[in-house]
């Protein structure tokens, strides 16, 4: 209650009562602790709320505002919601906005707003007028949810499924690729050992080879990357994976930027997971490539052996071993602002414009390289370019031997049954396994092979197949083929390395398993090979 009390008094001045006037205010305290809780709720919220008047003045801004926009509350006050204007909306999304809140409707829809410093956030905003009781729009009330983070996951999982998305259409178009490039490469080997020596057409033929064969290179970078199976540590030779990969960004970066490299092939190896390894290096270069878009400039790659002891705090708990490896990459782009400098490794943070960059690609970068024992660091300044040093731990795994074989054709004269499903990779295999010294017989599919076999299976010494063909694959023809003949030398071959695998070729008993497109020397090789095999299991169970 509300109560009034007054003293009453006689003639004399005597008090002789008290008047009281008692008034029931439990409607009025409910609706001031309502408001009390109301205020509290909006000051305390994680939602931005800010109220205008009907002229847009702002009248009032919660904590949030302040926190989030960096602008206090005395900043805004007077202010129009301009002052969080980032001109990322066209006139014609305000006009929209504007044509629902004149007419007394409630506005939905998501802003991009500027804070103080300058930088963007995301905000899922509802606009609500606020009516008087004669229909008159006194004031309006916004507020704003900062979904910044729930944007950058969306477009992590949307640059997500895109990798997988390229990943399953590079499968996809592998194989028929892969013949394709059979095709060539192998009539082009054709046509070279056909030409002279010397003389304007087969230095020709010999860049097409060359062109061929880099195309080839580009489509296993492409496979080997898009694939998302784990793969266990193992012995990398960081050099010989760089000295690829370096092909593959060439292809991507404009001709306006040089590369240069310099690459010790001697310089060792690391355990690493080489598609992580060539993550890292794509996504460094993709970086340089679009700091130098505008004006071009110079990307240098460098790797080289360094003995622990130099620099050893800057690589901290991760110098422990006795030697290690410096992979330097530096561009002559615009450079990095100090300001940025110790947030370039944060996740989601990008300095490029939005629907350029996620903020994800240094994050990777730097997760991979600790991941693998490594440590990096980075030296930038504006208009000075940027350099990125990588160390990487070294092995002590022994340095694989050189190769030692010579440039030699290997030939031979047994009878082989040559399968495939392409009819110019038939002929190209026909005149290849020929110019060799093989007697060629060829079949269309899978199950021409097996007639051709069943009719005479002791005519052929080694089969060469196909794996991906019409009503029936190359490693069910294998199976049908030891049903028939147990232990006949099968090499099996696939345009596209994911649903067949070496270990699952030889699961279904070939000898040897080719990934095309192969020159004819390879082919030779797993041949001779196939066929020796066959010769020590034979005199080893007449010995037995």
């Amino acid at each position: 209650v509300d109560t009034n009390k007054v003293p009453l008094h006689d003639l004399d001045g005597k008090v002789i009562g008290i008047l009281g006037t008692y008034e029931d205010i439990t409607g009025q305290k409910l609706v001031e602790e309502e408001r009390a809780l109301l205020s509290a709720a909006i000051k305390q919220a994680a939602e931005l709320v800010i109220i205008t008047d009907s002229d847009e003045k702002i009248e009032y801004v919660n904590p949030a505002f302040e926190k989030v926009t960096g602008f206090s509350a005395d900043q805004a006050k007077g202010e129009t919601p301009r002052i969080i204007g980032s001109g990322k909306q066209s006139e014609k999304f305000y006009k929209k906005m504007w044509d629902k809140l004149l007419n007394s409707e409630v506005w939905s829809g998501r802003l991009v707003n500027k804070k103080k410093d300058g930088s963007f956030y995301d905000a899922e905003t509802t606009i609500s007028p606020i009516v008087d009781s004669s229909g008159k729009v006194g004031n309006y009330i916004c507020v704003q949810r900062d979904v910044t983070r729930e944007t950058q996951l969306e477009l992590q999982s949307r640059q997500s499924q895109k990798m997988e998305a390229i990943g399953v259409m590079a499968g996809g178009i592998a194989h028929d690729f892969n013949n394709i490039l059979s095709a060539i490469i192998g009539y082009t080997e054709l046509a070279i050992s056909d030409s002279k020596e010397e003389g304007v057409s087969c230095e020709n033929l010999v860049e097409v080879m060359s062109a061929a064969s880099r195309a080839k290179d580009i489509v296993r970078q492409i496979l080997t990357f898009s694939r998302r199976d784990e793969r266990e540590m193992s012995p990398v030779d960081l050099a010989h994976l760089i000295t690829q990969t370096i092909k593959l960004v060439r292809a991507s970066l404009p001709s306006t930027i040089e590369i240069h490299h310099s690459i010790d092939p001697d310089s060792g190896k690391m355990l690493a997971d080489p598609t992580l390894i060539q993550q890292v290096l794509l996504n460094l270069c993709a970086n340089a490539g679009h700091a130098m878009r505008e004006k071009g400039g110079k990307l240098e790659i460098k790797l080289s052996a360094q003995e622990t002891g130099v620099e050893q705090a800057f690589a901290g708990e991760n110098a422990t071993q006795k030697g290690r490896l410096k992979l330097t990459i530096a561009d002559t782009g615009y450079g990095i602002e100090k300001k940025v400098m110790d947030k370039i490794f944060d996740p989601f943070f990008t300095t490029k414009p939005v629907g350029e960059g996620t903020g994800l690609g240094l994050a990777t970068v730097h997760g991979i390289v600790t991941g693998h024992g490594g440590a990096i660091s980075v030296y930038s300044a504006p208009d000075e370019g940027t350099t990125f040093t990588i160390y990487f731990p070294q092995t002590t795994v022994e340095k694989e031997r050189r190769s030692t074989e010579s440039k030699f054709m290997p030939r031979g004269d047994e009878s082989i049954l040559f399968v495939d499903d392409e009819a110019q990779l038939l002929n190209m295999g026909r005149q290849t396994l020929e110019r060799l010294g093989y007697e060629i017989t060829t079949a269309a599919n899978g199950q021409d092979a097996l007639d051709i076999f069943k009719a005479r299976p002791d005519k052929f010494d080694l089969v060469i197949t196909d794996q991906t063909m019409p009503g029936m694959t190359g490693a069910v023809l294998i199976g049908r083929l030891h049903e028939i003949r147990p232990g006949l030398p099968v090499i099996l071959c696939t345009g596209f390395g994911k649903s067949m695998t070496a270990e699952k070729a030889k699961a279904a008993g070939a000898r040897e398993y080719i990934l095309k497109p192969v020159l004819s020397r390879d082919l030779g090789l797993a041949i001779r090979r196939a066929l020796e095999r066959r010769k020590l299991l034979r005199r080893a169970s007449d010995k037995n």
